[in-house]
């Protein structure tokens, strides 16, 4: 029994076979059609991913939280930047604990920032 390996080493040196092959499927193509595929599609399950629920939708609290947070900050550019979350997250713990959610945002995003100002990233040719 010929295995994978004899067939395309049979196939690399008749290159003329594969030409011919893809030609006569076109022409039957073009004179046969393909005819209608939607049953087989509909059949077929999706390869589409789940989509991912937003971030902080749903209850009264997020809404509070996001309220007291402000809009998220927007450039020309798209770049998800995971620190508005981290607020609406932070100033919705607040809520529940019954601290302040102005001062919770407020020290959390400095010590965010202040991070991200004494880090850097690291490169292998550096």
């Amino acid at each position: 029994m010929a295995d994978a390996a004899y067939h395309r080493a049979w196939r690399a040196v008749h290159p003329d076979y594969r030409a011919r092959q893809n030609r006569l499927r076109n022409e039957r193509r073009r004179r046969l059609g393909r005819g209608d595929r939607s049953a087989e599609y509909a059949r077929r399950p999706t390869r589409a991913l789940p989509s991912v629920p937003g971030l902080h939708h749903g209850h009264d609290l997020f809404e509070r939280a996001r309220r007291i947070v402000g809009p998220r900050p927007t450039t020309l550019v798209t770049l998800h930047d995971p620190l508005y979350d981290d607020l609406v997250s932070e100033a919705t713990l607040a809520l529940i604990e019954g601290r302040d959610p102005v001062v919770a945002i407020r020290t959390y995003g400095a010590r965010e920032r202040a991070f991200g100002r004494v880090t850097c990233p690291l490169h292998e040719a550096a």
